[in-house]
């Protein structure tokens, strides 16, 4: 990896997390409005729960694929920025042979050419 690439993917990351601070600014400056109207209209019923679940699930699984929460990455590692990458090297490495495909030596081929066991 190049130095370039080094600091686009670091500027790339600061963006992410200045967008995320941005979102979650708005998110308490709008709620706090909508339980302020709630307590000055004084409607029973607590409504602005809808937005502050419904909204904070999309501020949560934000939070979680930026890594500001690393227990979830414990419990579900595919939000793992380090997942991906884990999996690909995993994957070439299942799909490259071990073993060339026609053994020339006889304990290359294991017990398929083998006859019946003397014990």
């Amino acid at each position: 990896m190049t130095d370039n690439q080094h600091e686009f993917e670091i500027r790339q990351r600061v963006k992410n997390l200045r967008e995320f601070y941005r979102h979650l600014t708005v998110y308490g400056i709008v709620n706090l409005g909508l339980i302020l109207i709630w307590a000055i209209s004084g409607a029973p019923y607590f409504w602005p729960i809808w937005v502050l679940f419904g909204w904070g699930i999309g501020i949560g699984l934000q939070a979680v694929s930026l890594g500001l929460v690393p227990v979830i990455e414990d419990i579900l590692p595919f939000f793992s920025p380090k997942w991906e990458e884990q999996q690909v090297k995993k994957m070439l490495k299942e799909a490259k042979p071990d073993k060339p495909a026609n053994p020339t030596k006889r304990e290359d081929r294991g017990d398929r050419t083998k006859g019946p066991s003397s014990s």
